[in-house]
């Protein structure tokens, strides 16, 4: 699953023999050769290198879900009957997981100050959090098993407190044997939190407005009332404590 920067001919031809397939987003200004119409939106296309005239045979499928704009994929996967539009959209929409784990990585690991002075330092740190990354997947992991319910709806911030609190007990813990009954559960905590997501949420994705906003051009002026009289309700933060009764934030 590609982003629409990596749209050429050598890298999806480079994926088509290895054996694998690609999905990719494609845009207005590429439009491949239609070769015949596979259903609604959906087509048999030919995309052809621009240097030694090789083509190949892609499919082409306008996808839209709930809460996101129409997209044109691009895949490699040919059969319609195997493979539905519906799946293909939901496919790539599990792309998304990328960027939240950018944002796990940037944000709860606060991996955007580093302590390092060289590279060889900045390498260590670099493996350490890809380390503690690892480890609270590998625990999501788990946890998702015993819910059934997909990685994506584990909150990743509150599992990685659950983490901070299974090492200081497993360093506590001298008898090798508890380790697999502590790791256990480890899961078990991680699997009761949830990610507080909004489904089928929809919103104007205006471009202009997000730069007056990043650009501090949206502060109220003065004299403007308020939009909002009420009071803004103050919400508790969630906190957990461990065996020696210390607390730890969980949001």
């Amino acid at each position: 699953m590609l982003d629409s920067g990596f749209y050429s001919f050598a890298i999806l031809s480079k994926i088509m023999g290895r054996p694998a397939h690609f999905i990719i987003p494609a845009k207005e200004n590429q439009r491949p050769k239609v070769l015949r119409v596979l259903g609604q939106s959906d087509y048999l296309c030919q995309i052809q290198d621009s240097y030694d005239k090789k083509t190949i045979d892609v499919r082409v499928v306008f996808v839209q879900r709930n809460g996101f704009r129409r997209r044109r994929l691009v895949t490699s996967l040919l059969d319609p009957v195997q493979f539905s539009a519906s799946e293909l959209a939901l496919l790539y929409h599990m792309r998304w997981d990328i960027e939240t784990f950018y944002r796990d990585f940037k944000c709860a690991l606060r991996a955007t100050s580093w302590h390092c002075q060289t590279p060889e330092t900045f390498h260590q740190e670099l493996v350490v959090h890809m380390i503690v990354c690892c480890l609270v997947r590998t625990a999501i992991l788990e946890a998702r098993r015993l819910v059934n319910l997909p990685v994506a709806q584990i909150s990743f911030t509150r599992a990685l407190t659950e983490t901070r609190l299974f090492l200081k007990l497993l360093l506590a813990v001298t008898d090798v044997q508890l380790w697999v009954s502590i790791w256990a559960e480890h899961a078990r905590c991680c699997a009761q939190y949830r990610v507080r997501s909004k489904p089928d949420r929809q919103f104007s994705r205006d471009q202009q407005e997000c730069r007056r906003k990043s650009r501090g051009l949206e502060k109220r002026r003065r004299g403007r009332k308020r939009k909002y009289e009420g009071e803004s309700p103050v919400l508790q933060p969630e906190t957990r404590k461990d065996a020696k009764g210390q607390e730890f934030l969980l949001s």
